[in-house]
């Protein structure tokens, strides 16, 4: 009998363990999905400043190639400046939305959905920048792209305030 308690006291001691350091491991993929989310909003805000600059200044065509300029991999003359920013800080935006992506399929709810369908929608305007591009500004889908742009933003927030709302609800509701 002696012997059986002890063994139940051991599995108890285990059990809490593993059940605190899954709500610590819960508790860091929470905190990883707020700062990604907000990075990613952040990044995604500046890659349309600058792309609206880059649209109203009209050096949309700057970079006549797609998805480098000519000038490669070295530091862009003054011609491709801004057209070269928009481009790497796009790119840099596109791995923190993927990253967010990642991290909010482990987790349930509006976050999950929205954190995917961000993920789904930046490769989309991946290609559709892509198109842009090379089809010289074609008004139509310059207007695409600005729009995927905006709802891809919405997403983007609706992602932030979702995954933010969980730091502060108990772990066994998330």
């Amino acid at each position: 009998m002696r012997r059986c308690q002890t063994l139940f006291e051991a599995r108890c001691k285990v059990n809490n363990y593993l059940l605190a350091r899954t709500m610590v491991d819960d508790r860091m993929i929470v905190m990883r999905i707020v700062c990604l989310s907000f990075a990613s909003l952040a990044l995604l805000f500046s890659v349309m400043l600058i792309g609206t600059y880059v649209d109203a200044s009209h050096q949309g065509l700057s970079c006549p190639g797609w998805p480098l300029c000519p000038n490669g991999f070295n530091f862009p003359p003054k011609k491709y400046l801004f057209e070269e920013i928009h481009r790497i800080v796009a790119a840099m935006t596109a791995g923190v939305i993927f990253a967010t992506a990642g991290y909010g399929a482990k987790k349930s709810g509006i976050m999950r959905k929205t954190a995917i369908t961000a993920g789904i929608i930046v490769a989309v305007q991946i290609v559709l920048g892509m198109f842009v591009v090379n089809t010289k500004l074609n008004a139509l889908l310059v207007a695409t792209h600005l729009s995927t742009g905006v709802f891809l933003f919405a997403l983007a927030l609706i992602t932030f305030v979702s995954s933010y709302r969980l730091i502060n609800i108990p772990n066994h509701s998330r």
